[in-house]
């Protein structure tokens, strides 16, 4: 018996789905069918949700969140640089007072 989700796309162990109640995504462990229900159980959160329910994702599409997270705390790291830098060279400007 196939178990499918919410587009009718085939849901096997170990593929990435999203629960389209929060968005949550998570890898799928286990299958089981249970009065004629067919149940999913995740990864992370580990709990059953009814296959219906979920969405497969492609793992390519997965955002690394890690990298992510990296990437935008040299960025952030680059802009305060870059104020910090600014913010001297204004300093410099305004010391220069007119006589008067």
């Amino acid at each position: 018996m196939s178990f499918c989700d919410i587009r009718g796309e085939t849901i096997d162990i170990g593929a990435f789905i999203r629960y389209t109640g929060t968005g949550t995504i998570s890898k799928v462990v286990d299958l089981k069918e249970e009065d004629k229900q067919q149940w999913v159980k995740l990864d992370e959160p580990a709990l059953w949700y009814a296959a219906d329910s979920l969405e497969v994702v492609d793992e390519k599409d997965l955002i690394n969140v890690e990298t992510v997270d990296r990437d935008t705390l040299e960025k952030v790291k680059d802009i305060k640089e870059g104020y910090e830098e600014l913010n001297a060279n204004l300093n410099d400007i305004q010391g220069c007072e007119g006589g008067g």
